[in-house]
């Protein structure tokens, strides 16, 4: 029955009940609204559709069991207030986790970047809250991208107007606030370490770490890194400067080396950051804006078509580069050992690309074919995403032989999403409860507002969908709501639970909590397109019976006619009568689902006017139902 007082499918709970926190940022300002509700996941057969087709309009709604998305008090009180942010330009474009529960936002339209702090419930551990900490003001024009840079900290973001500020999110943050003057000036001025202007053309669409190099400050631990750059800083400048910067907090040692690209250009830039060794006389306090470490232009990667994404392996001078036409070049730093000190020179080891040479595609299918995301799995696979929302597994090695062109990629997910894949993270490893084998996993998201998480054997690359979730299901059916995408992706993991953090389009983020993943006896990326199917299955045969029971006849409204329509007030009491619904405001529900979904109806003089409990209100059926001259009545 359509009622939307109804809690679960058969009265009973669900098999698995995760409680989780979906976070809204509204206008990325900080506004959080959390919730504590037990999250529900019933079967979406032919036989229970009656009970649960409320939720498909009026409650965020996740396919399986093993994920759970919240509704918070915003998407509860006023659903429609919340979905037509959906094109909002303040859109969460970026994530990135921070360590310790810490994760950073931004949004192309905001100038400034969000701290959040998440945190699990002491006494259940399933149980999320999300703390505030600060912004990080200072940019311009809005923030494009977000890489971290290493565990001290460090991060560096992108914008629009191609420059890129390297941060340090640690001050102001964990130091104390006790302390000289000076100190306190140090901090102040030392959260933003370095701004490298116009280091590209356009607005810098991504940003790669290839080599977190070292960072030291005086407040760090004591490790081998202090020793040797205090040393180094007291040779070159003497032991007062040493004094120097552990009174004022300077930054001794400031070193790494990053990719970045932007969406018109075919090249792949390599940087590299050094501390800025320069001799400085004594001031008794810093100089505000002043940089620590220069940047130098150590390479450029050229390709054929324009690069749309990037991914690197830190550590180990390997770099992944998709362009336009869905080819993904491997890069390969080597070190140059006639030149002690120099940086290493990057050459192309291989291109990896399904089409053949002599296929020809149409320019519109061909841009389908566009890399938009990339990531490494482990050290012998990595994952590419299209804009067409394919997924493919490719070895790394290829065959073994240099400068090849491989057009066999391991696995293909065709469709995996329906739209652009806009981002893919790895998760931790882990060891299948079945079969006690080593799982690789990886999480995507795309413009769909869908979020799949799958696992990969470490022998046999073939993965296999373990958890999936739609931001979209609650507006799905609804016409006035603009559609949802999830557009970026971070990932907290705390054993026994992984946490999923997602930015939507409508400026939200969703905290989606993972138990330790699991397969199940099917695939769960099938299995809700199968649900999916059986629902669009039962509103046809819905739409069918109301075909056959409702009587169109003439009428008249204002001194005009209408021939061949029914009353509003008709369709809601048969919804009732036949127990298609509780209640005549689900029966209101149920229709529009029907009117918008199917266009089994529209109103007579007003194609746009949703249907109303009203018998003043005159409706007429598609044209679609209208030529069916069967009154044979449909059975779920």
């Amino acid at each position: 029955m359509f009622d939307a007082r109804e809690e679960d499918v058969d009265g009973s709970s669900p098999d698995v009940s995760v409680r989780g926190v979906e976070t809204h940022v509204s206008g990325h300002c900080g506004i959080i609204r959390e919730s504590t509700d037990t999250s529900r996941s019933p079967s979406r057969s032919l036989a229970t559709f009656k009970k649960t087709a409320s939720t498909l309009a009026s409650s965020t709604l996740t396919s399986l069991p093993s994920f759970s998305s919240q509704d918070s008090d915003l998407s509860k009180g006023s659903l429609k207030e919340s979905v037509s942010k959906g094109n909002s330009k303040e859109a969460v474009s970026s994530i990135v986790m921070l360590g310790d529960g810490c994760f950073l936002t931004a949004a192309v339209a905001d100038r400034n970047i969000k701290m959040w702090k998440l945190t699990n419930g002491e006494s259940d551990e399933s149980s999320t809250s999300i703390t505030f900490i600060r912004d990080f003001s200072g940019c311009p024009t809005g923030i494009t991208c977000l890489t971290k840079v290493d565990r001290k900290g460090r991060f560096l973001s992108g914008s629009k107007c191609g420059r890129v500020m390297l941060w340090d999110s640690r001050f102001n943050c964990n130091d104390s606030e006790e302390g000289e003057e000076e100190s306190q000036l140090a901090r102040k001025h030392q959260v933003l370490l370095a701004t490298f202007e116009n280091l590209m053309r356009r607005r810098v669409d991504t940003i790669a770490m290839i080599d977190d190099g070292t960072y030291v400050r005086p407040t760090d631990n004591v490790d081998w890194t202090m020793m040797a750059a205090v040393t180094k800083k007291a040779a070159k400048e003497g032991s007062n400067s040493v004094q120097r910067a552990a009174r004022e907090r300077q930054i001794i040692a400031c070193s790494l080396q990053f990719a970045s690209i932007t969406g018109a250009h075919r090249t792949v830039k390599v940087w590299s950051v050094k501390h800025n060794d320069k001799k400085k006389e004594e001031k008794e306090e810093m100089t505000v804006g002043e940089n620590v470490a220069e940047i130098k232009l150590v390479q450029e990667l050229e390709h054929d078509n324009v690069v749309e994404s990037v991914a690197t392996m830190p550590g180990k001078s390997m770099l992944l580069a998709g362009d336009r036409m869905g080819s993904v070049t491997l890069w390969k730093g080597i070190k140059n050992v006639f030149k002690r000190g120099s940086p290493k020179m990057w050459h192309c080891i291989r291109v990896f690309n399904w089409r053949q040479p002599l296929e020809l595609h149409k320019c519109k299918e061909s841009m389908q074919f566009g890399i938009t995301s990339l990531s490494f799995l482990g050290e012998q696979y990595f994952v590419s995403g299209t804009r067409g929302g394919d997924l493919r597994i490719w070895n790394v090695n290829g065959s073994g032989a240099k400068d090849e062109i491989v057009h066999n990629e391991l696995i293909g997910l065709s469709g995996a999403h329906s739209s652009e894949i806009t981002s893919i993270i790895t998760g931790r490893d882990v060891v299948e409860g079945s079969s006690k084998e080593k799982m690789m996993t990886f999480n995507t998201c795309g413009k769909d507002g869908m979020v799949l998480s799958f696992m990969v054997p470490a022998k046999r690359p073939i993965p296999r969908c373990f958890n999936v979730v739609n931001l979209g299901i609650a507006d799905r059916y609804t016409s006035d709501g603009d559609s949802i995408s999830a557009l970026s992706l971070g990932c907290h993991e705390k054993e026994p639970i992984t946490s999923l953090i997602v930015g939507s389009s409508c400026g939200g983020i969703k905290v989606l909590q993972q138990p330790y993943p699991s397969l199940g006896p099917q695939d769960a990326l099938l299995a809700y397109r199968q649900q999916i199917k059986e629902e669009s299955l039962t509103l046809q045969v819905i739409a069918e019976n109301v075909r056959s029971a409702i009587k169109c006849t003439n009428r008249k409204k204002n001194m005009q006619s209408y021939a061949d329509c029914f009353t509003g007030g008709e369709l809601v009491s048969y919804l009732v009568d036949e127990k298609h619904a509780a209640r005549r405001v689900d029966a209101v529900m149920l229709g529009c689902a029907l009117q918008t979904h199917l266009s089994l109806f529209h109103h007579v003089s007003k194609e746009c006017q949703l249907l109303q409990d009203d018998i003043r209100s005159f409706y007429r059926f598609g044209e679609q139902f209208k030529k069916r001259k069967s009154h044979k009545r449909a059975t779920l």
